[in-house]
């Protein structure tokens, strides 16, 4: 009974979201009972279901965390427990074993039959995390072969394994084995190395290291997505951290407070990338958190940023404005600072003095006086500002207008004859004028001083060599506020994910934005204090396309998908 209830979880649940059929269902389960083999690979042999789309649901859908088996350091512990005909007969691969607890990879993590078979042989609580079938049958090659799970001293321990593996990666080989349970000093370096080599390769953004109560996970930003890579013992958490903080020049012997510093290393092609670090004290040890700053991955064309073609004209000609200032708005992440750099490589040129306050200055580029905050010299945005008016400045680049004080000298600045640039954390471009209203500027001023504001988000791209046409639901359209009949005939894609996206049906990102151009008819109403709402209506009358409109355009072309638009524009409509 168990074992029934598990499939009709997985099932129903599928056909729940839209990806099974119940005629679908009752084929598989019938396959599926002659075959032996589980419903989730019998659903993907009999092609209800591709490989990827079952992935994304029990992740995203039944909560169950992917498990990338090429980047995880695996127990050897974890290895014995399991007799190797059970690992090859179920296609499950055991990932660590902590005391009475084994993590294992399954395609199917439903499988009540395969749980209860591996509970009963191991005496373990069984913890599931779903990966694909390759994945697995790839780690088994890997890891079982010709007893290499017998004794650590017939060959390197999965973490050095591990290690050799990592692309491009360029290392002096050990004369002496090495255990995973050995967290020495070279080992610590050498893992941290890796760890950021190999983000920079498959170009995330940051590297999350976050101890629990039983193990340390470490986990890659790509694509703006967190995922899981790794999964070390807790004995590793305190000597990565501290190995981090020495890098960074921060006080190893102070647990208790959160840090920040800054870090410089050199990669195995001699290239250089920096790290901005951040640690946080939590209950279970202190976290850390290393944003890359690899100036290999920052556009400076702003016909690269995937602008429209109303955005690319109209913002090209705000940025050759004398005066006034420009807004780019968006949370943190929705790529603010790579549109702003890219304005400034446009207007660069040795007739113009062109200075920067950041906190903190994240690419260092030519030609440019970049100043970072420093709170506690008492360099701030507003105190650096003031100083900057008298270094003879034409255009400024404020990195956040964050109090009265800063808004009120970059308008002042904007009004004397100088192009200011800054960023505000609003939702769309027609809340940032209000928003300085907020903070006390008198609105005469704002309608005065702004040229423009563009807000922005950045979305997944559709993986090219996975991309296939897909059907959409009346449920997403309505969703997105769009009626299938407006849509017409148009055919939308979906990546179905493979080996060029790992499997996640993206690769890459690209701009969404809404640029709300600052005419007659936007002063008045800001001068009459009106709402958001009334701004943003005639900014469309204007020509403006909002963040949704954007989004669904590149829908419609094929570059994103619609669920990727409703992911990133929920809050904004």
């Amino acid at each position: 009974m168990a074992i029934r209830a598990d499939k009709k979880l997985l099932g129903l649940s599928l056909i729940e979201s839209g990806l099974l059929t119940r005629d679908q269902l009752d084929l598989a389960l019938k396959v599926h009972r002659k075959s032996g083999n589980t419903l989730g690979c019998t659903l993907i042999q009999e092609g209800y279901i591709s490989e990827a789309q079952l992935l994304n649901f029990l992740q995203s859908k039944l909560g169950f965390p992917h498990a990338a088996l090429a980047n995880y350091v695996v127990d050897a512990n974890a290895l014995r427990v399991i007799p190797e005909n059970l690992v090859r007969k179920y296609e499950i691969f055991p990932l660590i074993k902590v005391k009475n607890t084994l993590t294992v990879a399954m395609v199917d993590p439903l499988d009540g039959f395969i749980l209860e078979n591996i509970q009963l042989v191991t005496g373990c609580e069984i913890k599931p995390l779903v990966s694909t079938r390759q994945e697995i049958l790839d780690a088994i090659s890997k890891y079982y072969k010709k007893g290499v799970t017998a004794k650590k001293e017939d060959g390197l321990s999965a973490l050095k394994q591990l290690a050799d593996n990592i692309q491009g990666i360029k290392t002096e080989k050990s004369t002496h084995l090495v255990d995973e349970n050995d967290v020495s000093q070279a080992n610590i370096i050498n893992l941290v190395n890796k760890l950021i080599q190999d983000a920079v390769i498959t170009r995330a953004s940051d590297i999350h290291i976050e101890p629990t109560e039983t193990n340390v996970r470490v986990r890659f930003r790509r694509d703006g997505i967190l995922e899981e890579v790794m999964s070390l013992s807790k004995d590793w958490a305190s000597p990565l951290t501290s190995r981090i903080k020495v890098m960074a020049e921060l006080d190893i012997s102070e647990k208790r407070k959160p840090h920040d510093g800054r870090a410089r290393i050199k990669l195995a092609d001699n290239r250089e990338v920096d790290l901005r670090v951040s640690t946080f004290p939590c209950v279970t040890g202190e976290k850390a958190v290393l944003r890359i700053l690899d100036k290999g991955n920052i556009v400076l064309a702003m016909d690269q940023l995937g602008f429209n073609d109303y955005v690319l004209k109209n913002f090209h000609q705000m940025i050759k404005a004398p005066n006034g200032i420009i807004l780019v708005t968006g949370p943190t992440g929705s790529g603010k600072t790579s549109t702003l750099y890219a304005a400034l490589k446009e207007i660069d040129s040795t007739e113009k003095n062109v200075i920067t306050i950041e906190d903190p200055v994240e690419y260092r580029l030519s030609n440019i006086n970049q100043g970072q905050v420093n709170v506690k010299a008492g360099f701030s945005f507003a105190s650096g500002l003031r100083s900057m008016l008298r270094q003879d400045p034409d255009v400024i680049m404020v990195g956040e207008i964050r109090d009265l004080e800063t808004a009120e000298i970059s308008i002042r600045a904007s009004l004397t004859g100088h192009l200011v640039f800054s960023t505000l954390h609003t939702n769309d471009a027609s809340g940032s004028l209000n928003r300085l209203i907020d903070m006390g500027v008198e609105p005469f001023l704002v309608a005065s001083a702004i040229i423009g504001a563009m807000a922005q988000r950045l979305v997944r791209t559709t993986c090219p060599e996975c991309k296939s046409p897909v059907k959409v639901s009346d449920r997403l359209f309505g969703e997105l506020g769009i009626s299938r009949e407006r849509v017409g005939n148009v055919q939308f894609y979906r990546g179905k994910g493979c080996s060029n996206c790992k499997n996640t049906g993206y690769t890459g990102r690209t701009c969404i934005t809404e640029l709300l151009i600052n005419g007659e008819d936007i002063r008045e109403l800001v001068v009459r204090k009106s709402s958001t709402t009334m701004i943003k209506v005639a900014s469309k009358k204007g020509g403006m396309k909002t963040l949704r409109e954007d989004g669904l355009a590149k829908a419609v072309r094929g570059i994103t998908t619609l669920q990727e638009v409703l992911r990133v524009t929920a809050r904004d409509e």
